[in-house]
């Protein structure tokens, strides 16, 4: 079975075996912003830390007043899921005003055994990517049970690594290296290589170059993000790229592996997945994956699906060895995909993997 979140509804799905779809919670029924809506019950990861290996669901929840980490029991009887005993694990994440733009929201259980958050800027860039004592920005690490690992950059801080605008994706390879994906503004897209203690540069950085701002044009389609239900969300106005003139070069930060225009990009999830990182792309509507050479070594990035399921969210591996790729073409972040039965709506897709030799 798996289980699945739907980000505007607070409802968390269990798709069985037969693909049957049924409801197994709410998080939430309260709208969680007036406009420029990104947040909601975003990113979910289990693990076993109950007696006798029982499981646990972390879920990321954005709700009128901050970001924060819901923590379930998750227990099975015969094939279906069920969660209890909900508690708020942590609160008071940063969340800017009437939006919740740049909330980051992907959690995920690390190779160390800790749980991973990450954050973007909560839309109030150096502020909160640039202070070290401000959440926001970053991404984190926890013990289990909340307390912050001693082994953390900075005592008492759950702070692993700063200077991130949004940050939706993160995986480790068979060496232990962290990667991560990030939305930059408006000319470069980041694949990072995610290490304790570093920054990583936004706002004064975007991609390897210096940051430039550039206002959005007066009556930008895309400013609102609304579409209606009879039709898709309107295609945004992207500025000029201004952001490519001046290379950043400064110790201090650190540069990212790889990096697109968001035309080819706008990646939020990435996984491993038998030797290659696969990243599932929103704007530019693929998978780049890239397959791992080495410690700390990718090979070139190679296109998938390009076109063919319109904006991806995520991809995960699933236990009989397929890939699963999760759709956000109802996102209101310009427009629908066109394939499928019906263009309207977000779809599950499995995909069936080859063994490559590199």
């Amino acid at each position: 079975q798996a289980l699945v979140d739907e980000r505007d509804t607070g409802t968390i799905l269990q798709i069985d075996n037969e693909r049957k779809v049924t409801k197994v919670a709410f998080t939430s029924t309260t709208p969680p912003c007036e406009k420029f809506c990104e947040g909601g019950t975003l990113g979910m990861t289990y693990v076993a830390d109950r007696p006798d290996g029982k499981l646990s669901l972390f879920v990321f929840l954005t709700t009128t007043k901050d970001n924060r980490i819901l923590k379930y029991d998750l227990d099975k009887v015969d094939d279906n899921w069920s969660l209890s005993n909900k508690r708020v694990f942590f609160s008071g994440i940063d969340r800017s005003g009437l939006s919740t733009t740049h909330n980051g929201g992907r959690l995920a259980i690390g190779p160390d055994g800790k749980l991973w958050v990450s954050l973007g800027d909560a839309g109030m860039r150096g502020s909160t990517s640039q202070n070290w004592d401000r959440l926001a920005g970053s991404v984190l690490r926890f013990n289990l049970d909340g307390s912050v690992p001693e082994d953390n950059p900075r005592e008492g801080s759950y702070v692993w690594a700063k200077g991130l605008r949004d940050t939706q994706g993160m995986a480790w390879d068979n060496y232990g290296n962290m990667w991560t994906t990030e939305f930059g503004q408006d000319t470069w897209d980041e694949l990072n290589l995610l290490q304790k203690g570093k920054n990583y540069g936004w706002p004064i950085a975007e991609g390897k170059y210096k940051f430039v701002e550039t206002p959005l044009p007066e009556g930008n389609p895309g400013s609102n993000g609304q579409g209606t239900a009879e039709s898709p969300a309107p295609t945004p106005i992207i500025p000029t790229m201004p952001s490519d003139q001046e290379e950043f070069n400064d110790s201090r930060y650190t540069n990212p592996y790889f990096t697109w225009h968001p035309e080819d990009a706008a990646c939020s999830g990435i996984a491993f997945v038998k030797g290659s990182l696969i990243s599932a792309c929103l704007r530019g509507g693929k998978l780049w994956v890239m397959p791992v050479l080495g410690d700390k070594k990718l090979g070139e990035p190679q296109e998938f699906f390009t076109g063919k399921f319109g904006r991806i969210r995520k991809a995960t591996l699933a236990p009989d060895g397929s890939l699963w790729l999760i759709t956000s073409n109802k996102d209101g972040r310009g427009g629908w995909s066109k394939g499928g039965e019906n263009p309207k709506d977000d779809r599950i897709i499995r995909v069936s993997l080859k063994t490559v030799y590199y």
